[in-house]
């Protein structure tokens, strides 16, 4: 539970930062708003490959996804 808070936290901090809208991060890693909602919510946890198109759209450092 801890990690998806600390995920969720890493992707409202970094989306805020490249001033984006949650739709815009949604629309480049191929899923809809609502779905890209739940994971800043911290309601639900994006595969392996939808946190690989994360870090890259958003410009994470890998150590703080798994920072938990």
């Amino acid at each position: 539970m801890k990690t998806k808070l600390v995920f969720s936290t890493v992707l409202i901090k970094s989306r805020l930062t490249l001033r984006m809208t949650q739709q815009e991060v949604a629309s480049a890693v191929g899923v809809s708003q609502s779905a890209y909602n739940y994971w800043e919510s911290g309601k639900h946890y994006p595969n392996a490959t939808k946190i690989y198109l994360l870090i890259q759209v958003l410009k994470i450092p890998i150590e703080d996804v798994f920072s938990a």
